[in-house]
This record gives C-alpha cells, structure tokens and sequence, in this order.
C-alpha cells in the first residue's frame, strides 16, 4: 500500500508540472492580426525589397492558414518567396516601438519593414539553417513606421521541407509582444530543456545501477531510451544553443544526428526493453530481423544527401519505425497471454498508456485544428511513462536487495553449519591426502622408470652410418612418448630407418610404441631380404599389430624408408612407404628446392595402421639422393606446436630452414629447427610429442669408420637400480 501511495504523489506531482509547463501566458491586449493580410510572390534567391516593390502586382493572397501553408501553395523542394503584408498603426499605438510576433515560420527569413532591413532569424544557402521550432519576434523602431497611411512588412522566406507562416502572426507594443514572444518560446522550445536535464539524470542513473548489477538488462535498455530521448529533444531548444546558432554543424547533419536517428534508436531499444522487462528472449530471426530494419533506416538517413532528401523517406522511414514498435506491441501482447510472463507484461502496458492517451491527443488536436503549432504533449505523456518505469524498476530493484538481504542471513546460518561439517571432512581428506601422495609417488615412481626403458629402448639419436649423417631431436611431451624411431642397419651399412606416432599421450601410447618397435623391426628386415614393397610391408604391419594389441583404441601413423646403394656412386636408390603420416621432406641440391614426398606410385592412399575395420592403402614413394641431399621426416607435434596467438609453427618455415642452410651438417641443421621453435612458442609448453629425424647424404669415400662399444643396456640397469633404491 505504501508503494501505490507513493505512485500516486509522484504522478499528482507530474501532472502538476505539465500544467504549469503547458499553461497560457498573459494577456497580449489589442494586436494587429496579420493572417488575412499575407501575400506572396516566388522569387529567386537574388531577389531584393525593391524587387518585391516592383512585382506588387503579381503578389497573390495566401488564403492558406494552414502551418505548412508555403509549402502547400509552392510544392516540393526548395524556394524563395516574398511573403507581404501592409497595415495602418491604430491611434493608441502611434509613436511607440512596435513588435512582430510569428509563432511559426520555416525554414529561415529576413525581415524589411518599409524597405529598411529588420531582423533574420536561420540562414540562406550556401549555408542554410533552420529556426526549427523557435518562434520570432521583430522590434519596429518609432522612426521607421509610418505613424498615419500605410506600413509594408516584406519578408523574404527560404521555404523547403513542411515550410510555412504561421496565419495567427500578429503586431502589437513591443512592451506585449516580446512577452508573449517568450511564452511561445517557453512552450514550443525551452521546456524541453527541463526534460532533457531529467532524462540525462535517470539515465546516469539506470547505467549505474545496470555496471553494479548486470543481471538487470531492463535498466541498460531503459537508460539508454532515456538518453537518446534527450538527444532526441536537443533540436526542440537548439536555437538556444551556441553550438548551433554559431554554425559550425551543418543542418541537414545536425538534422540527421540529432532527431532522425536518435528517434530510430528510441524504438529500437524500447523495443529491446520491452523484451527484457519480461526477462524474455527475441527469437534469433526476429533479432536479426530488428538488426537489419534499424541498419536500413541508419544507413539511409546518413546517404540522404539534403534535407529535401530526408523529407522524401520520412514515410519510409517511419513504416521502419511501425514495423519495429509492432514486434515489441506483439510480444507484450504474446507475453499476457504466457502464464509466467503475465503480470510484467501487463505493468509494461498500462505503464505506456499515457503515452498512447497523449500521442491520440496530439493527432486530435492538430487534426481539429492545423493553423498553429501546439506543443507536443505525448512528449510529456513519454515524461509520465519514464516516472512509471523508475517507479516500477526500483520496487524492482528494493525487491531483489531485500531477497537477497534475506539470503545473505540465511546464508550466514547456513555457512556456519556448513564450517563444522567442512572441518570434519578436510580432516577425512588429510588422511586420505596423506594416501593419495604416497600413491602419486609411487606412481611418479613407476612412469620414471617406463620413460627410462622406453628412452633406452630405442636406439641411440646419433649414429655413423656409411654415407649417411644423421641426426635425431626426440622430445616426448611427457616422462613417455607415443613415438618411435628406429635404424636397420649391417654393420656400418644402413638398410633403411623408420618413424612412427602413435595417437594420444602417455603410458598407453608409450606402450603401443615398444609393443610395435619389434613387429616393425622384424617385418622390415624380413622384407628387406625377400625385396617386399614397403607398402605391402606397411600392410602386414597394419595387420600383426591389429591382431596384437586386442581392445587398445591407439592407432599409429609412420614413414619406413629402405636404403640401397648404388655401386661405385655416391648416390643412393631410396624406397620410402607412408601409413597417413605427415609427408617428408627432400631437400636436393641438383634442383636448389625442397619438395613434398607424396607418393609417386599413382594410387590412392588412405588409412593409418591399428585402425579396427578401416581399409588402408598405403603411400610409396622412389626416388634417388645424392650428395648434399637432405631427407628430412617428422612427428606432427612440430608443426602444429603453437605459441600463446594460438599461431602454428607450421611447415613453411621447417622447410625454410633446411633450405637456407642445406650446406650445414645435419647436427647443425636440427639444432637451427629446435632453436627456431623454441623462439617462436617462446615460454608456452609443447602440446605433444615430437621427434624429427634429419638424414643427410654424404660422400661414401669420406667415411670414416666408427667403433664405439654400446653400453647403455648396462647403464640402464644401474639407472633403474638406483631409482628403485
């Protein structure tokens, strides 16, 4: 009940400032009416008083008394045109000052009376300018009326757009007519001023309350209607304004910014605000559906090229604006009739009744009578709904403090019911913690040791091999690495070398990789004695590990390449099989250009090894190396390692490096590739594994042959010994 009497004062109290705001001001007493007196006659823009004076004759009388009378007798467009008017002072007002006062009059004009220049009020082109919606006064100085015959007023008038002279105009003292001037003014511009200061205030106010508390959507959508409403008053009161008066903004552009579409903003948002008051959501063609109408409008109010121009798509202009206030009509509409969204939907629509009393009785008002301007008084019917909505969105607001003042104690209750409980299961928890940490040991315990095997496992990176310099970079993401590398080699005679990435990370691909190391082993070298394809070597690979590792998911793509010497040369046939691995390099040094090797044996290729029930076809590639040529093959982990851009390494600059640096050892040239991409992925860890093998061809009869004694199955024991202790 509180709340409804507080609604109440504040609306008594509204009304009370709308009447005193739209109420009469004093009594003029006698004034010459000039309405049945105006002649006009167009002109061009050259047109002088004396040219007036010369072409009396031709002045035709303006029967009109509409407000937009001139441009009802001149059309469309822009014009200049003499508007007349003689009159006779009265006895009582001889030998004083008089003034003129005209209610209404656009676009702008000068004033003479008996051929003596009074007054302007706007500006003609090349700089034109509006007196918008100010009314005009014009003091006649004692020494140029004529106290006995008559008295001619010319005024020269550039007429465009709804141009036209108000037909109530009239002359009296100045002493009445300047007051009565400042009332027309208070009313038709000023008051507005008072709207706009209580607009930008509420609107302060609502976006304030809208940064603390986000949820409220209904208060960003309600402060920014505000502000654009008082954007949208700007021009009401603009001839007060330097700003404008001086010039500096040109009109069709303050016409544009000012009162097109900031009122196209308006709806939009009221719109949106109808949606949010009811905590709804727009269906998502419906949003873009408003999106588009209120680009349209904006993109076609800013290509206008004139004012004329943005007369002419008014009408279009306001369907939009309709079409977009009849989606938010429609969806407090459907909103009443949703049992969960009735009764916001109802307080949103009777809240916008003053606003519809007062827009009917605006159109009533002009429509009974069109001779004069009246102030717009669903702009004061707006005033009312906005003092609605604060009331309502504050009720809203101490609602939702207090529910959340209550929730806050019980909380408080709540929290220290919620301590003692807590108390007793962290003591739980460092028991079992406790636990949990000599598990974790363990377990770190038992992954150092697979990584140790699984690192002494695989053969030694570096290796002397006749003709052969190779290097190897392998780096497992983790303690264990789902690659595999491996040699097949007589003696110092390579046979041939191969890699491999099994999917996924850790202890199970680490698995796969030692399950796989010596079925690849075998089946190489056994094909390797019985020259076997590698592409069918590839195949009875895929098939032993499908049968071997049972239920495992992890598949694995890789590169087998076997090596045979050509006699006397130091050149070298090389076969190479693909399973889905990223394609190697061969940098050769004949052509100075690093290619792809994608198969040259004309099928198609598809499949990875270990994949239940897919078929695969694997690539073959065979091709020669010289000296100086370079075979470079990788895991994907580089070229898809990313820095914190989320940018990839990539394979353009792995293939810029062994391009630009072909000449270097094949050591030099991996150390280049890891220097390169630790820059680029500068402190952001590896996201997988990665080994990358680098075969240079040499010449054979530089080679040096190597005995060294391979010790590190010994060293590995001692290693796992020491752990273990």
């Amino acid at each position: 009940m509180r709340h409804k009497a507080k609604y109440v004062r504040i609306l008594i109290f509204l009304s009370l400032v709308s009447i005193f705001f739209c109420s009469c001001g004093p009594e003029v007493g006698k004034k010459i009416e000039l309405g049945d007196r105006f002649y006009y006659w167009e002109c061009t823009a050259e047109s002088s008083p004396q040219d007036a004076m010369m072409n009396a004759v031709r002045f035709k009388k303006l029967e009109d008394k509409s407000i937009e009378n001139l441009k009802h007798v001149l059309g469309d467009g822009t014009h200049f045109v003499w508007v007349r008017a003689e009159f006779e002072i009265p006895p009582e007002f001889r030998n004083q000052p008089l003034g003129m006062v005209v209610p209404h009059l656009k676009f702008a004009e000068q004033v003479y009376l008996n051929k003596v220049f009074i007054s302007q009020y706007g500006a003609f082109p090349p700089n034109e300018q509006s007196t918008l919606f100010k009314a005009h006064f014009f003091s006649f100085p004692v020494n140029i009326l004529n106290q006995e015959g008559t008295n001619t007023v010319l005024i020269k008038i550039y007429a465009q757009g709804k141009s036209g002279i108000s037909s109530h105009s009239f002359i009296t003292l100045s002493r009445f007519a300047y007051p009565s001037f400042e009332i027309i003014n208070f009313h038709h511009t000023r008051v507005y001023i008072f709207l706009v200061g209580f607009l930008i205030f509420t609107f302060v106010l609502y976006i304030s309350f809208y940064l603390s508390q986000r949820v409220f959507k209904e208060f960003r959508d309600f402060a920014l209607v505000n502000i654009f409403t008082s954007i949208f008053l700007i021009p009401f009161f603009a001839t007060e304004l330097p700003l404008y008066t001086s010039g500096l903004i040109p009109f069709t552009l303050f016409y544009k910014l000012m009162m097109c579409i900031p009122a196209y903003l308006i709806i939009y948002f009221a719109t949106l605000f109808a949606q949010d008051f009811q905590h709804a959501k727009f269906p998502k063609v419906i949003e873009v559906f408003r999106i588009v109408i209120l680009s349209v409008q904006i993109i076609s109010t800013i290509l206008a090229p004139r004012y004329t121009s943005l007369i002419k798509i008014a009408p279009f202009m306001l369907a939009l604006l309709g079409i977009q206030g009849l989606i938010g009509a429609v969806y407090v509409v459907l909103g009443i009739k949703n049992s969960e969204r009735r009764k916001p939907a109802i307080q949103f629509s009777v809240s916008f009744l003053p606003f519809t009393f007062s827009i009917l009785f605006d159109l009533l008002i002009r429509i009974h009578d069109d001779t004069q301007t009246y102030p717009y008084y669903s702009l004061f019917g707006w005033l009312f709904v906005i003092a609605i909505f604060i009331i309502i969105l504050a009720m809203r607001f101490s609602h939702l403090y207090k529910r959340n003042e209550r929730l806050s104690n019980h909380l408080l209750e709540e929290v220290s019911k919620r301590t003692h409980e807590l108390e007793d299961a962290n003591y739980e928890l460092s028991i079992l913690n406790e636990r949990l940490e000599k598990e974790k040991h363990r377990s770190d315990m038992d992954l150092e040791m697979a990584s140790l095997v699984q690192r002494n496992f695989l053969p030694q990176p570096n290796m002397h091999f006749k003709g052969w310099e190779i290097a190897i970079w392998y780096n497992p993401q983790a303690k264990v690495s789902g690659d595999l590398y491996d040699y097949y080699n007589f003696n110092d005679t390579l046979n041939g070398f191969s890699l491999f990435d099994v999917s996924g990370h850790g202890l199970s691909a680490s698995l796969v990789t030692m399950l796989s190391k010596n079925i690849i082993g075998h089946l190489f070298q056994q094909g390797f004695r019985n020259k076997v394809p590698l592409d069918k070597i590839l195949t009875k690979i895929n098939n032993q590990i499908l049968a071997e590792k049972g239920e495992i998911d992890n598949y694995m793509t890789g590169v087998i390449c076997r090596f045979t010497d050509i006699e006397n040369s130091d050149k070298c046939k090389v076969e190479l099989g693909n399973a889905g691995h990223p394609y190697p390099l061969k940098f050769s040094v004949e052509d100075n250009e690093i290619f792809e090797l994608m198969g040259n044996d004309g099928k198609k290729h598809y499949g990875a090894i270990g994949m239940n029930g897919i078929t695969v076809s694997f690539a073959k590639s065979n091709f020669v190396m010289s000296a100086g040529d370079i075979l470079v093959c990788y895991t994907d982990g580089i070229t898809e390692a990313s820095n914190s851009k989320f940018e990839q390494f990539g394979l353009s600059q792995l293939r810029q490096i062994v391009k630009q640096n072909h000449e270097k050892s094949s050591n030099e040239i991996l150390q280049l590739i890891m220097d390169s991409l630790y820059k680029f992925i500068n402190d952001k860890p590896l996201e997988d594994d990665i080994t990358l093998v680098i075969a240079k061809r040499t010449n054979v009869s530089n080679y040096i042959e190597h005995n060294e004694h391979d010790d590190d199955f010994d060293d590995t024991i001692e290693e796992l010994e020491v752990l273990d202790e």
